[in-house]
């Protein structure tokens, strides 16, 4: 049997359609424009569309074989950087000034800066890989300073990117709705739309590589189509999971998993928002925060920029959260050591089980013995003593969910 190419997720964003082609096919163009070289290990980029988020899983030998050409060519040739960062500047003539505004544009615009956008993807790769290594010593000795202001121009490309793109869909295709997103972007030059059936179907899940769409969640039909494994690192359920600070404070509330657009409307007030990463998309469901918890990022994520501008405690970088983490667990995040601890096991079961639950009263099994008749008002937080065991006496306690944060 042969031997498939281990592939490996190193991103996750709720991105539409024709910002995951411009993406995967950008970065995977063959040759890449800085060198005629060709790429050996295709599909560079394979993504997977899943629990209503995107998944980008990179050959690992593929991204070595890039940075080590880029080291190589940068070395043998001063002009390689600068010509960089120059063509890098005249790529984004067209389209910053549109990805930073974060509106809407017309039909006629769209389909320019999608095509724009694809063919600045092979320079920004090589942009961003010399500032993300796997070993910096590999970039000792390289004059970085102007590239990593140019740099700084695209600091919000991707994700204010991707916000243009499906604002302006929405717009153009009002009676698509949210659906709108999943059009690819011949379609959208083409003017041929499929069916909201098939629309449906790859909101459902969908694989892509090789500019190969394939509908569904059949992991095992996209890597035989593909010729590749996806790893899965196993994960061990644990109590307490570790990340970077990026804002300080200690918070407890309950989880809410934001993995796309589709559940930024369930934030409430109060609750820990769980995602791989945030985008400008999901600042509704940040404002109603109390912390954010994020599997990917560092100290100038996006998770990272918008805790310090709102005030909201923020670790970033844990790995494994949103797999870790339901919604409905009871946390405590603690962004001053780095640390998010499960702390209410009650929760956790009620909520996997969907039994009514009331957490936090302090002095429940003070109050009450067994053989009561209580009601649990679990919407209200409210206990009722309807009847003692041994006394027929009625009584009211009101005890409200939130008593264990106060």
């Amino acid at each position: 049997m042969k031997n498939l190419r281990q592939y490996q997720k190193l991103f996750s964003r709720d991105f539409c359609l024709p910002s995951v082609e411009a993406w995967v096919r950008g970065e995977s163009t063959n040759p890449k424009g800085w060198t005629n070289k060709k790429q050996p290990f295709l599909p560079y980029i394979v993504t997977k569309r899943s629990d209503n988020t995107v998944h980008f899983y990179y050959d690992l030998e593929g991204v070595e074989w890039v940075q080590n050409l880029l080291i190589r060519l940068a070395q043998e040739d001063r002009n390689f950087i600068p010509t960089i960062e120059k063509t890098i500047l005249d790529k984004l003539t067209f389209i910053r000034p549109i990805y930073e505004k974060e509106e809407s544009i017309s039909l006629s615009d769209l389909k320019r800066f999608l095509k724009e956008l694809e063919e600045g993807y092979p320079w920004f790769e090589a942009m961003w890989w010399f500032f993300q290594m796997d070993d910096e010593s590999k970039v000792a000795g390289l004059e970085l300073d102007n590239l990593a202001k140019v740099r700084d121009l695209t600091d919000t490309l991707c994700n204010s990117s991707d916000t243009v793109i499906r604002k302006s869909l929405f717009k153009i295709y009002p009676e698509l709705g949210e659906f709108s997103s999943l059009l690819k972007r011949e379609e959208i030059i083409s003017g041929m739309l499929p069916k909201k059936e098939e629309l449906e179907r790859r909101d459902v899940g969908y694989f892509f590589g090789n500019n190969t769409l394939i509908n569904g969640l059949d992991k095992e039909k996209a890597e035989k189509f593909f010729e590749m494994h996806f790893t899965q690192n196993p994960v061990k359920k644990v109590r307490q999971l570790n990340g970077l600070p990026a804002y300080r404070g200690v918070v407890r509330g309950f989880v809410r998993r934001i993995m796309g657009h589709k559940q930024i409307d369930n934030m409430k007030e109060g609750e820990i928002l769980i995602s791989p990463m945030t985008i400008p998309d999901f600042i509704p469901a940040i404002h109603k925060a109390a912390a954010i918890v994020t599997d990917e990022g560092g100290v100038l994520c996006h998770a990272a920029i918008v805790a310090r501008e709102f005030g909201k405690p923020t670790i970033v970088g844990t790995g494994i959260a949103t797999k870790q983490l339901q919604d409905g667990d009871i946390v405590e995040v603690n962004a001053t050591a780095g640390k998010v601890t499960l702390i209410c096991h009650a929760s956790i079961v009620a909520n996997r089980l969907q039994k009514p639950c009331i957490v936090g009263t302090h002095f429940a099994t003070d109050l009450f013995k067994d053989g009561d008749y209580v009601e649990v008002d679990a919407d209200k937080g409210l206990i009722t003593l309807l009847n003692k065991k041994d006394v027929t006496k009625k009584a009211k306690v009101s005890m409200s969910w939130d008593t264990m944060f106060k």
